[in-house]
């Protein structure tokens, strides 16, 4: 990880065209024009697949793409600060969180955690 930043202050990234010291963008504001909640699953890099760079989306991630107090005030937050209109709630396919919350549904498992029957509630 170290290693990967160093190449992105450098502007030298090996997997994303990003270009931070760019003509194109100042990242020192933000302008997001969507607020996206999206899980937090890895394989689902939401600035890559909506192909957007630094400052145009403001994302929240959890697992399952639930909405607790503490994400709604962060919708809450970019929409009062930058004005941004447009909320989208990302799902994908083989979602871990959702998975294991339907199972529990299903199969009564005795792993309960307590956020999965919240979640289940």
């Amino acid at each position: 990880m170290v290693d990967g930043n160093q190449r992105f202050i450098d502007g030298t990234t090996l997997h994303y065209k990003f270009y931070p010291h760019g003509d194109t963008k100042d990242i020192q504001d933000q302008e997001p024009f969507a607020i996206v909640l999206g899980c937090s699953d890895s394989r689902v890099p939401i600035e890559t697949i909506f192909d957007q760079s630094f400052g145009d989306l403001f994302i929240i991630r959890i697992a399952g793409n639930i909405v607790a107090p503490s994400q709604m005030g962060s919708i809450e937050f970019a929409i009062s600060k930058f004005k941004t209109s447009l909320v989208v709630v990302l799902g994908h396919s083989n979602c871990g969180a959702i998975s294991a919350t339907i199972d529990e549904c299903i199969k009564k498992h005795t792993y309960q955690t307590v956020f999965i029957l919240l979640l289940i509630e």
